[in-house]
């Protein structure tokens, strides 16, 4: 731009002074050539890249005929492919019935045999003659009147026929032999032989009867087969004689179509295959239909276009430069852009604006009214926060739009939050950032959520563990301070007569004792259950809970669970059962014990009156394990929560039922550390289930550990 400016105000004073030189001799071109040439400079990468664009056209084009040509013949391979095995494969499944039929009766008839075959070659002028060979020896013909001299034909005597008969016989397959040259008659043809053996006892393959043989003319054969007839808009081509593959010789075709790059397809037959290639007519196109008027087509378009690019660089050359910069400027700012002008109508914003107002982008064009782009998004659900007071939402972020000096906090549809950031300019329009803080917003929340995690599990295990505690430090002092019993200080003043009923008292001592030492038993096992609870899943947080996986009968495992509860379930009157088979599971006895103690724990501690289940089913591999009850019920939005750490449907201290919080987030991490999943379904009032599911088998790779 600056070197053009100085040309242009050098050529305009040798224009005052045009008579100084006469216009020549001062080095300088005239301004209409220095222009011109300018412009065709620039245009130098436009006709490049349309040179590149129509050659790339252009052998696309052509790529895409040849895909086309390609899978043209490859239809038309298949449908050749599908037609010269289905004639195979059904004059072999003829023999097939008259096998058969030789197999009922071994000493079948000539006149049975002829009627057989009759009806065989019905309807399949391909076939020139059936025999059959009892010991290979040919005792069987027809049609007989021009086969008459095949009968005793003996194929010991004829090496070459004989080698496909005995791989025919000691493969026990039916073997297609050819192309070759019939003994009748000297034509070209084809031979069908199939091992004859006879059932024994016991149903398995007896004794070699003979083989049959089926002659097929092989012209007639290519003829209804497709491959001749008509006129051909593909070259054919066949390899592979006796089966032999793409390892043996051209048999049919022109070999030249082998060396032309054909596509194959293997035709499977009885035994073995043979490869069928084939190319287009005339061979492999080099281009695609009428390129020359394409190409002369795309030429003229290429002129008009350079015309008119020309006149649209003279004319916009400098306000394109201008804006396409700013463009790029705003463009390439991660955050959110909007210019506003001073009536708050849509100046300009980049790509990432309109990918935060996504649902609305449609309506984010120059001159619309923000106020608009509000309404819209609000009746489109863009904004969560304006649900049930539209209006005034929409009149709040008006205010703080106008007012363009405060930070908001925006909430979209898709859950993302935007930071908006507004600001007046002197000429009254409003520039605005809106920078996504989602990830701050989550982790925020999130560090919220857990520092109130944090307070209601140590609110609740300050009360678990000062529960059991006083209990056990009240019956302490029981045990250490005499005066604290009436029946011991009833004994230390008991004199005369009372001494006589001191073994009773005594006894009740012993009673009181016993009574108090189990309830600090109780307290006991309470703070070892949460202990443990809380070791256990320390050493699942830090990976070491060693998993020891072994084959186990699943119902021996539950029984015994069931009968570990069935008195505390018997005290609350509930009747505890077990529906469980016999299947036998991969998993750590021990843990998986600890799964369905807690389980079970819970459903007992949260059921007042009804029934407790434990059932097991079969679920491909993998079974499925539930433990159902008719308690209080989760609501539906606490099923999540359940399973996480510290963390109960009811999180306060006063709830009616103990527990650190972890029991159900253990469980969790157990079962999946098995490889299984955990699920709950609940109907506050009703009952829960709750499900797991456990591998029936060893899994390659499994970890023994927690990785």
């Amino acid at each position: 731009m600056v070197s053009g400016t100085g040309k242009v105000a050098g050529e305009g004073s040798a224009r005052q002074d045009p008579n100084k030189d006469g216009g020549k001799g001062n080095g300088r071109l005239p301004g209409w050539l220095s222009a011109a040439r300018a412009y065709a400079l620039a245009l130098v990468p436009l006709v490049a890249l349309m040179v590149v664009a129509g050659v790339y056209f252009d052998a696309t084009r052509t790529r895409a005929y040849m895909a086309e040509v390609r899978a043209d013949l490859a239809d038309r391979m298949d449908a050749q492919r599908a037609r010269i095995e289905g004639r195979v494969t059904g004059l072999s499944l003829m023999l097939r019935g008259l096998e058969a039929a030789i197999e009922a009766d071994p000493g079948l008839s000539q006149k049975r045999y002829a009627a057989l075959a009759r009806f065989m070659t019905r309807d399949n002028p391909e076939i020139l003659n059936i025999a059959a060979a009892p010991g290979l020896v040919v005792k069987y013909v027809y049609p007989q009147e021009p086969n008459a001299a095949v009968l005793g034909f003996d194929y010991h005597t004829d090496p070459v026929q004989l080698h496909s008969v005995e791989a025919a016989r000691k493969t026990g397959h039916t073997i297609l032999a050819g192309p070759l040259r019939l003994l009748q008659d000297g034509r070209e043809g084809y031979i069908i032989r199939m091992p004859v053996f006879l059932h024994a006892d016991n149903g398995t393959r007896g004794e070699f009867w003979g083989v049959l043989s089926l002659v097929i003319d092989a012209p007639t054969f290519y003829l209804r087969a497709g491959l001749v007839g008509r006129q051909q808009s593909v070259s054919y081509a066949m390899r592979g004689p006796g089966g032999t593959g793409a390892a043996g010789p051209v048999f049919w075709g022109d070999p030249k179509v082998f060396d032309q790059q054909p596509m194959v397809q293997d035709i499977t037959l009885p035994y073995g295959s043979w490869q069928l290639g084939a190319v287009p007519a005339g061979g492999w196109p080099t281009s695609a239909p009428h390129a020359f008027w394409v190409r002369l087509a795309m030429l003229v378009v290429g002129l008009f276009v350079l015309g008119s690019a020309g006149l649209v660089l003279f004319l916009m050359r400098r306000h394109r430069d201008a804006r396409a910069q700013l463009l790029k400027a705003i463009g390439a700012i991660d955050d959110g852009f909007a210019l506003f002008d001073a009536e708050d109508r849509l100046v300009m914003c980049n790509d990432r604006y309109r990918s935060f107002y996504s649902v609305s982008a449609d309506l984010i064009r120059p001159g619309v009214l923000f106020e608009d782009l509000v309404r819209e998004g609000v009746s489109r659900g863009q904004y969560p926060a304006a649900e049930g007071r539209e209006e005034e939402w929409i009149a709040e972020r008006m205010a703080a739009h106008r007012g363009a000096d405060a930070m908001v906090e925006q909430q979209l549809e898709d859950g993302r939050w935007l930071r908006i950031s507004e600001r007046r300019m002197a000429d009254g329009s409003i520039v605005g950032f809106r920078v996504d803080v989602t990830e701050l917003k989550l982790a925020k929340d999130a560090a919220e959520e857990a520092n109130r995690a944090k307070a209601d599990f140590l609110s609740v295990l300050s009360h678990e563990l000062r529960t059991p505690l006083t209990v056990i430090l009240g019956f302490a002092r029981f045990l250490s301070d005499r005066k604290s019993s009436a029946v011991l200080r009833k004994l230390d003043a008991a004199d005369g007569a009372e001494a006589a009923a001191l073994p009773e008292a005594f006894d009740r001592y012993i009673e009181e004792v016993g009574a108090r030492a189990g309830k600090i038993e109780t307290s006991g096992n309470h703070l070892l259950m949460l202990i443990n609870d809380l070791l256990d899943f320390s050493k699942i947080e830090a990976g070491k809970l060693q998993m020891s996986r072994e084959m186990l009968p699943l119902s021996e495992l539950v029984v015994d669970v069931v009968d570990q509860f069935s008195a505390q379930a018997q005290e609350k009157g509930l009747v505890l059962t077990s529906e469980v088979g016999d299947e036998q599971v991969f998993a750590d006895p021990i843990r998986l014990r600890q799964v369905l103690l807690n389980l079970v724990g819970n459903a007992i501690k949260f059921t007042d009156e009804g029934a407790i289940t434990v059932r097991a089913r079969r679920q491909g591999d993998r079974v499925a394990v539930s433990v159902e009850d008719t308690g209080c019920g989760i609501p539906a939005e606490m099923t999540e929560r359940v399973f996480r750490e510290f963390q109960q449907a009811d999180n306060s201290s006063t709830r009616r039922a103990g527990g650190a919080g972890l029991g159900l987030a253990i469980v969790r991490r157990i079962v999946e550390l098995h490889g299984g999943e955990v699920s709950l379904q609940s109907f506050p009032g009703k009952g829960s289930t709750f499900t797991f599911t456990i591998p029936v088998r060893s899994q390659a790779g499994a970890s023994r550990s927690a990785a």
